[in-house]
């Protein structure tokens, strides 16, 4: 990602804990792993759900906010959450995805929630954000980080400085470079 577009803004202090997801129509089946945490987790308090590109249904208790993706606000939007998620089923298909939108995350200095599954794995280490298996294990996971604002700030922090060292431009550029260089020289 560049890390210059993909930025961290001062985090609110107060008000409704905010889980963000950013996907596509297709990749909104993934939300349906969050229905249940996320409707214990409204029954103590309040929560918003942003969802960016795709569409969640209606989660009692919760406040759903289902937004379009574009690129000119994608950034701003990344910047409201206090956590950002990624639920996946453990199949073929989702075992082949890159992580893409952790890194967006954690660029912006959003802690995170994923499941273990392919590039999650990767990604996510225990510095910079939680893995999550089954409904009670992404309840635990986002009760922690509600609760925990210095480990959110620690997490997002951790997040943005692993972007930086292993998947900004600025760090896989030049390793990009020497290999299509090699590659070309035979």
């Amino acid at each position: 990602v560049d890390t210059v577009r993909y930025t961290p803004v001062p985090r609110k202090q107060e008000g409704v804990f905010t889980v963000g997801w950013i996907g596509s129509p297709s990749t909104s089946v993934y939300l349906s792993e969050l229905a249940q945490p996320l409707a214990q987790l409204g029954r103590e308090g309040p929560v918003r759900f942003v969802v960016v590109g795709g569409h969640s249904p209606a989660i009692e208790g919760v406040e759903v906010v289902n937004m379009p993706w574009s690129e000119d606000t994608e950034v701003d939007l990344i910047n409201t959450f206090d956590v950002g998620v990624m639920p996946l089923f453990d199949d073929a298909w989702a075992r082949g995805k890159c992580a893409f939108k952790l890194i967006q995350y954690m660029a912006c200095g959003v802690p995170v929630i994923a499941s273990p599954v392919g590039a999650n794995v990767d990604v996510v280490d225990g510095a910079c954000g939680l893995l999550a298996t089954g409904p009670d294990a992404w309840l635990a996971g986002l009760r922690r980080l509600r609760d925990e604002r210095s480990l959110r700030q620690s997490f997002g922090l951790a997040g943005r400085q692993r972007v930086e060292q292993l998947y900004s431009l600025d760090s896989t550029l030049p390793v990009m470079a020497k290999t299509i260089k090699s590659v070309a020289a035979g």
